[in-house]
């Protein structure tokens, strides 16, 4: 009597081999999804830092245009450039480290000016989901936020007006908690 033996399923090599075919499968697609969530983020980032920015420049813009109103109102209209100069905003922000400018009135020129040091500190923003003109302010009532901005102002080279630095820094998560900035630049000039 001869009997043979049938084998059925597969053997710990095989299985083997196709566990690894599976993993080297699903590895690739993986890895470009987890890098694709982390730039993701990071866009998202400096898409913040780049309107807190820009909120920066804007900042000097409406208060020339409302020192010129001002002026306007009272006469003064040869002298409306001078909120540049007597111990307001602009003056405050012509330093190395810069100020920051916080929005908590309707009146920029009345706004409240902090002085930063290196990289922003001492400007950090806050976050407060109830505020309707400005959510990012130096408002310590609101949450910490990782973004810091730096406004720096110097005269420009023909001295007819303010060359005005915005740079935000803020600690990205993408490169392990390491401090990146963007900065934008732009010009207000003496009109009137």
């Amino acid at each position: 009597m001869h009997t043979t033996k049938q084998t059925k399923g597969y053997s710990l090599v095989e299985v083997l081999v196709a566990i690894s075919v599976l993993l080297i499968a699903l590895v690739g697609p993986m890895t470009i999804a987890a890098k694709g969530i982390q730039s993701s983020v990071y866009v998202r980032e400096q898409t913040i830092a780049i309107s807190l920015a820009q909120e920066g420049i804007e900042a000097f813009i409406a208060a020339r245009n409302d020192a010129t109103i001002k002026a306007f109102s009272t006469g003064t209209l040869s002298t409306s450039w001078g909120w540049t100069t007597d111990g307001t905003i602009a003056a405050a922000c012509k330093t190395t480290n810069g100020c920051n400018i916080d929005y908590r009135t309707s009146n920029p020129l009345g706004s409240t000016v902090a002085t930063c040091g290196f990289e922003g500190s001492g400007c950090d923003l806050y976050f407060k989901s109830s505020s309707g003109r400005a959510r990012y302010s130096l408002d310590n009532s609101g949450v910490l936020t990782p973004y810091r901005r730096a406004i720096r102002v110097s005269n420009t080279v023909s001295g007819t007006g303010l060359q005005i630095t915005s740079t935000v820094y803020w600690n990205a998560g993408l490169f392990g908690g390491q401090t990146q900035s963007l900065t934008l630049i732009g010009e207000v000039y003496k009109l009137y």
